[in-house]
Formats: structure tokens, C-alpha cells, sequence
């Protein structure tokens, strides 16, 4: 299996939440070395949710996380994972107009997590 170098740069997703509840997730990666997933960790409880990182536009891969997908309600962290390798995302532009009960956001670290609200 084949192991990627370190990013030169943080890896940065856009986030987008639709009116159906659902967001997505644009990331530049490069995903040479095998199969993407955006994973998303909980804080509380250690449950990991994985969400297969696809082409998109513009040379990006693209994870969606739909309504149907339901998590428990509290912190999640989000991760790119790319065969063995795994590096903590940065957010980059969100828009959130249409967020319910999951909403992308940076922490005081500079990371990008996901709050999940009851109905999440």
C-alpha cells in the first residue's frame, strides 16, 4: 500500500449544508494512494463515521453526509484519510444558510468539527 507524504499545506473542506439537512464536503487531496474517506470522530464515545471521499469539481473529492445519516448529538471531528495516512481537516468556506441541527465549525484550535443538536 502505498503511503502519501505529509500535505505542504493544511488540508481544507468547504462545507455546504442543503435544505434537506444534509452537508458536503469538497476536500483537496491527493488520493493516488488509495481509498478517500472523510471520517468523522465523536468526541464523546469514540463512534467514527465514514463517508467515502469521491471526484468532484475541480480536481476536489467530494464526501456527502445526508439527513438519512444520523448521529448522536454532540462534537464530532473531522479527519481525510487516504489509505493509511490520516490528516485533521481545516474548514475553508462554508456556507450554512440551510444548516439544521449539524453545523460545520472551527475550533478554537483551527480545526473543523461538527455540532450535532438533538434533531442531528
Amino acid at each position: 500500500m502505498t503511503t502519501l507524504a505529509r500535505p505542504t499545506a493544511p488540508l481544507r473542506a468547504d462545507c455546504i449544508a442543503d435544505t434537506a439537512g444534509g452537508l458536503t464536503f469538497d476536500v483537496t487531496v491527493d488520493a493516488r494512494g488509495g481509498a478517500a474517506h472523510l471520517v468523522l470522530r465523536r468526541r464523546e464515545g469514540h463512534q467514527e463515521v465514514f463517508l467515502p471521499l469521491t471526484p468532484g469539481t475541480g480536481g476536489r473529492l467530494r464526501a456527502a453526509l445526508p439527513s438519512s445519516v444520523l448521529l448522536p448529538e454532540g462534537c464530532w471531528d473531522a479527519y481525510a484519510r487516504v489509505a493509511d495516512d490520516e490528516w485533521r481537516l481545516m474548514p475553508g468556506v462554508m456556507d450554512l444558510r440551510a444548516a439544521d441541527g449539524r453545523v460545520p465549525y472551527e475550533t478554537r484550535h483551527g480545526n473543523l468539527s461538527l455540532r450535532c443538536g438533538p434533531a442531528g
